[in-house]
């Protein structure tokens, strides 16, 4: 179940990087159009605010798995394994909890948009679209944490750092 889980949260986290690709050609595409042609891409800022919802909510889950998330430890590094291990556990169970309201409170938000029928202002996209990628997103990260707690409870390694080779980045 756990390989699952972390395959669900990489495909996702592929999905948000070619999102995140798809901005960057639509911004060079709206730059060199204004630039060069003074035509630039009509609805870049609308579909880049939308976008980042993709980029944003489907990328946080797999970084969890993958134990990349930034932490201060200003209290953490100086206490001993046992607070360490209750630290871990409390601020995991506070994160499925808030993780889980997020969930819902955007699948109630969904509803909304549906029922409305809101849109995008320029390119009148609709909006529940990218409200239910946000939901799909907050519950996957929740999973992700529960996963690291039923990890911790039954004395595993919580991170999975086989999935991607990483050439050496900065620890602060």
């Amino acid at each position: 179940m756990i390989a699952v889980v972390r395959r669900v949260n990489r495909w996702l986290h592929w999905v948000a990087g070619v999102a995140l690709l798809g901005i960057l050609f639509l911004t060079v595409a709206d730059i060199t159009g204004r630039s060069a042609f003074n035509n630039p891409v009509p609805g870049t800022v609308e579909v880049t605010s939308l976008v980042l919802v993709i980029v944003v909510f489907l990328g946080v889950a797999h970084s969890e798995d993958m134990g990349d998330h930034i932490s201060v430890d200003l209290i953490y590094v100086r206490v001993g394994d046992r607070a360490k291990a209750v630290l871990d556990v409390i601020s995991d169970v506070l994160s499925v909890a808030v993780l889980g309201l997020l969930a819902f409170q955007l699948w109630q938000f969904t509803e909304r948009q549906l029922e409305s029928g809101a849109s995008s202002p320029v390119l009148r996209w609709p909006v529940w679209p990218f409200v239910i990628v946000a939901a799909v997103g907050a519950f996957g990260y929740m999973v992700a944490i529960l996963m690291k707690l039923v990890l911790r409870a039954i004395g595993e390694p919580t991170e999975s750092r086989d999935t991607v080779s990483e050439a050496g980045g900065i620890e602060i």
